[in-house]
C-alpha cells in the first residue's frame, strides 16, 4: 500500500499512521494507554506491526513508555507545554536564521509548493492531513539550515509539542475552520506566517527569517495556552 507520495508504506508504517489518526481524533486522551492486543485488533493488524509503531512512535515523543507498564499517551500540563514550546521556539528560530543563509532555489520552490498544499487542504478540513503538510514545511526550512544537531533535535520536539496541538487547537478540536478561512484560507495565520517566512529565506534575510519562526512558534503557543486558562486548567 502506498501513500499519497507514491510511496510504498511497510505494515509498520500504516500501524504508526493510524495510530496517530487515532490520537489526531481524540479516540485515546491525555494518560490513557494504547494496549497492544486491542490496537491489533482494531486496525486488523498483527501485533508485531503494532508493537513497532508503538515502539517507534515512544521513540519520536508522541508516546510514553515505561517498563511492564507499556505506551500511554502523555499527560499534557501548562508548564511541560510551555518549556517545550519555548525550547522549540529558540531551537526553528536559529534554524531559520542559518537557513536563510544557504537555502538553495529547489528549497524555497518546494516551500512554494508546500503552502500551495497546505491551503488547499485546510478548506476541506483534514486535521491530519493538515498538520503532515504543517510538519513538511517546519521541516523542510530546519533541514535547510545544514545544521546536523539542529535537524536531530527538531522532529521529537516537533512531534511532541504536536501533541499539545492535537488536543487543543481549534481547529484539531471541531474538526473545521472558521468560515472565513475556507473561504480565504491564506488569511490564516499560520498560513500567514508560512508565507512571510518564505519570503524571508528566499531573500536571504537571517534576523528576519529567525524573528518570524520563533514569533510563529511562540505565538501557537499562546494560543493554546488560552485555551488552557478558559478550559479551568490549573497548574
Amino acid at each position: 500500500m502506498g501513500n499519497e507520495n507514491g510511496h510504498f508504506c511497510t505494515a509498520e508504517e500504516r500501524a504508526s499512521q493510524e495510530i496517530i489518526k487515532l490520537i489526531v481524533d481524540h479516540k485515546y486522551l491525555p494518560g490513557e494507554k494504547l494496549l497492544e492486543v486491542e490496537l491489533a485488533c482494531e486496525l486488523g493488524m498483527s501485533r508485531t506491526p503494532v508493537r513497532n509503531a508503538l515502539r517507534k512512535l515512544s521513540a519520536e515523543g508522541y508516546l510514553d513508555m515505561q517498563a511492564n507498564r507499556g505506551c500511554s499517551v502523555p499527560f499534557l500540563t501548562l508548564g511541560d507545554m510551555e518549556k517545550l514550546f519555548s525550547f522549540r521556539a529558540e531551537l526553528e528560530g536559529l534554524a531559520a536564521s542559518k537557513a536563510a543563509l544557504v537555502i538553495d532555489k529547489k528549497k524555497i520552490e518546494l516551500l512554494e509548493k508546500l503552502l500551495d498544499i497546505e491551503k488547499s487542504i485546510y478548506r476541506q478540513p483534514d486535521a491530519l492531513q493538515y498538520n503532515n503538510i504543517n510538519e513538511q514545511i517546519h521541516k523542510v526550512i530546519v533541514n535547510a539550515s545544514d545544521d546536523n544537531y539542529l535537524i536531530r533535535s527538531f522532529r521529537p520536539v516537533f512531534l511532541r509539542a504536536q501533541l499539545y496541538v492535537f488536543y487543543y487547537d481549534r481547529y484539531c478540536r471541531e474538526k473545521k475552520p472558521k468560515i472565513e478561512y475556507i473561504e480565504l484560507p491564506e488569511t490564516h495565520n499560520s498560513i500567514v506566517e508560512h508565507g512571510k517566512l518564505t519570503r524571508a529565506l528566499a531573500e536571504g534575510e537571517p534576523e528576519v527569517a529567525g524573528i518570524i519562526a520563533k514569533r510563529h512558534v511562540v505565538e501557537t503557543m499562546e494560543q493554546l495556552r488560552r485555551v488552557f486558562f478558559l478550559s479551568g486548567f490549573q497548574e
